[in-house]
């Protein structure tokens, strides 16, 4: 495996799609409040995780929460991420996996789905399987009030309805990056459909 840099915006040289992203996923909340307040535990993928491929549209949960509409959606997941692009351009090749560490050692500013505070470990070359919580909501400023990372919050561009049979969507377009150098994967575009 190769590892993944995060590309930083004023030195991207070429963008494409992945044909693979995985994620080791713990659990998964989800609130009616878009600062993420009160969340309700939907599915557990216990101690050792599950790892999920969002490019194939993978199952997420199923059960019977109440009726609504949920404006924040939480992954306890892994902070190591797997992508494959899916066509050769700078230093990304297709058919490759790259790995990225994206909370690595030295950072202090995230939170668990309690506000807990999670402390960073690893690197990119040396990551590390940290837990964290990755937090899609409908509104990040108001998450951010409420103590959350920017760094760990993702607009979501829709609610996610219950009662219905939704799909998250996770658009990867031009979210595969590199500088010439380092190939990379950033924040994806995410809504319920």
């Amino acid at each position: 495996m190769v590892y993944a840099a995060l590309i930083s915006a004023q030195v991207v040289t070429d963008s494409g799609s992945p044909s693979s992203v995985k994620i080791r996923m713990y659990a998964l909340w989800i609130s009616t409040h878009s600062d993420c307040s009160a969340p309700l535990l939907v599915q557990t993928y216990g101690t050792a995780g599950e790892d999920k491929d969002f490019m194939q549209d993978p199952v997420l949960f199923a059960g019977e929460p109440a009726a609504g509409g949920y404006q924040c959606v939480m992954f306890k997941m892994s902070d190591v991420l797997r992508m494959t692009p899916a066509t050769s351009f700078g230093a990304c090749v297709a058919g490759t996996e790259y790995a990225g560490d994206i909370y690595r050692d030295g950072e202090s500013d995230w939170k668990d789905v309690d506000l807990n505070v999670v402390v960073g470990h690893g690197t990119d070359v040396a990551p590390v399987d940290d837990h964290v919580t990755i937090f899609f909501t409908r509104d990040t400023a108001l998450a951010r009030a409420r103590g959350i990372s920017s760094n760990q919050l993702v607009l979501l561009e829709s609610d996610l309805i219950v009662p219905a049979q939704s799909t998250f969507y996770m658009n990867g377009h031009n979210a595969v990056q590199t500088d010439g150098v380092d190939c990379g994967f950033e924040k994806p575009r995410t809504s319920f459909e």
